[in-house]
């Protein structure tokens, strides 16, 4: 049930920030996948809004096209690489977990930036391996498929009351909930997170001039886990930490532009200079750092460390930082 809570985080995660769910597997798979796809368009058991799920099985103009033009084993990574985005998540359902097509498919989906699941039988399967988040079903025969079914019923039950809740409580208030939120608010968030397995993964800043750099540290940070929290410096703090010429930006703006992006799930202010009391409240699963950070001593190693969570470091953008735009800035005439 590990494996199924995970999987279904994936799923949560994506389809509440606009992505989508494709499915494929060849034979009874193949339709497990298009009984998955339609529970999540049509509805399990809620009356809720329609999750976008496609099925990869049922296009049969492309999949005999695909088949003829490039051979059987392209049929399902063809439509990923075609369909599929960073951040949808694909889930391949095997019995044997070594089907061609199947593992190409996966293979262009991790190419491509999709979360992959991996519904699979027993035996450590090159499928197995291959997924980010495989659920092993321990059976054989008939009773194999029948366990499949389960989890992918399992799956669709957890995603659908997950979404249903949160649509109930955004139409209670009339909109959807903004992504900065207070201190009280993101912890009993974190609670709820912890129940459902998912990994939560912080990552802090001043963000006084937002800029690529920036996106493109949060996209990788965001892959780390299923839930990215973003901690953005106070005013006060960028002060101590940048000098009196800063913030350049105050921090309710700061925070909605670092909101505004889609990598973010949530955002919130903390007024200390270095987040070691921060990730004691929050215990996310990953803290991350740029990549310039390297061999440096980080204060908060030991905080994270203790309550078993890790570090992970970022990559950067060559010649982009805030420093840098600053001083180009200051040295327009008249600026």
């Amino acid at each position: 049930m590990d494996a199924v809570e995970r999987a279904a985080g994936a799923l949560v995660s994506s389809l509440r920030r606009g992505g989508k769910v494709v499915v494929f597997g060849n034979g009874g798979s193949a339709a497990d996948a298009q009984h998955m796809a339609a529970e999540l368009v049509g509805r399990f058991l809620r009356e809720r809004r329609p999750l976008a799920a496609i099925a990869l099985t049922t296009d049969t103009s492309a999949l005999t096209a695909i088949a003829n033009d490039f051979g059987f084993e392209h049929v399902f990574a063809r439509q990923v690489e075609a369909l599929g985005r960073r951040g949808d998540v694909a889930v391949a359902i095997s019995t044997s977990g070594r089907s061609e097509n199947v593992l190409a498919g996966v293979r262009a989906a991790s190419a491509a930036g999709l979360r992959t699941v991996a519904v699979v039988g027993a035996g450590g399967s090159e499928l197995e391996a291959l997924a980010e988040i495989p659920v092993v079903v321990s059976a054989e025969g008939p009773a194999l498929q029948e366990g499949q079914l389960a989890v992918e019923h399992a799956l669709c039950e957890i995603v659908e009351a997950a979404l249903a809740e949160e649509q109930a409580g955004e139409d209670e208030a009339g909109e959807a909930r903004s992504k900065v939120v207070e201190w009280d608010a993101l912890l009993a968030e974190r609670e709820r997170w912890r129940r459902k397995g998912l990994r939560v993964v912080w990552t802090n800043g001043c963000f006084d001039l937002l800029h690529l750099g920036h996106v493109r540290s949060l996209e990788a940070a965001r892959r780390l886990g299923d839930v990215l929290v973003v901690g953005v410096n106070g005013d006060a703090s960028v002060r101590v930490l940048k000098g009196d010429g800063r913030p350049l930006v105050p921090v309710e703006q700061r925070a909605e532009l670092v909101a505004a992006l889609e990598a973010v799930d949530r955002v919130v202010v903390f007024d200390e200079p270095t987040p070691e009391d921060v990730l004691r409240r929050l215990r996310p699963d990953v803290h991350t750092k740029g990549a310039d950070y390297e061999g440096r001593d980080l204060p908060e190693r030991a905080v994270v460390e203790a309550y078993g969570g890790s570090i992970e470091l970022l990559p950067l953008v060559p010649g982009v930082s805030t420093t840098e735009l600053e001083r180009r800035l200051r040295s327009v005439p008249g600026a």
